[in-house]
């Protein structure tokens, strides 16, 4: 299966962009893995950001998860779960988004195929973004029985 994390707005923190290139490099030993960040700027259609629009345009043959405070909160396991589930079904590609600050529209939560919450605190999206990243590598390294999910 073929694992994509798309995020809005340039890396500002060396730290995150540091993690962020770490965790990608790890999650390549489970499956295809592509992170892209997406430019901030410009207007959209339909009540979205063309940041939206290109997010939407480049997670189009895949299932959509947006990163979302309102959405379905699960514990690592769950998230493992999910996981397993669309590879046993099939699932060709599954595609992360994360929004910026202001996190996404309306119209982009409407578009997405799962709403998916990391945390009921509010955290910065380079943060996001990372947590995100470390919980899919968690995800499939329980699925494979690697000791790294202790």
């Amino acid at each position: 299966m073929q694992v994509r994390v798309l995020w809005i707005g340039k890396t500002r923190l060396p730290g995150v962009a540091e993690l962020t290139e770490q965790y990608s490099r790890r999650l390549g030993r489970f499956c295809r893995f592509r992170a892209e960040e997406i430019r901030a700027g410009g207007k959209g259609d339909k009540g979205r950001t063309a940041e939206e629009e290109m997010m939407l345009a480049r997670s189009a043959d895949s299932r959509r998860v947006a990163l979302d405070p309102q959405g379905q909160r699960w514990n690592s396991a769950d998230f493992a779960r999910f996981l397993q589930t669309m590879q046993n079904d099939g699932q060709r590609a599954v595609s992360f988004c994360v929004g910026g600050a202001d996190g996404f529209s309306g119209g982009f939560r409407e578009s997405a195929d799962l709403l998916l919450s990391l945390s009921p605190l509010t955290l910065p999206h380079e943060l996001a973004r990372v947590v995100l990243l470390e919980q899919l590598y968690r995800a499939f390294a329980l699925l494979a029985h690697h000791p790294y999910p202790r």
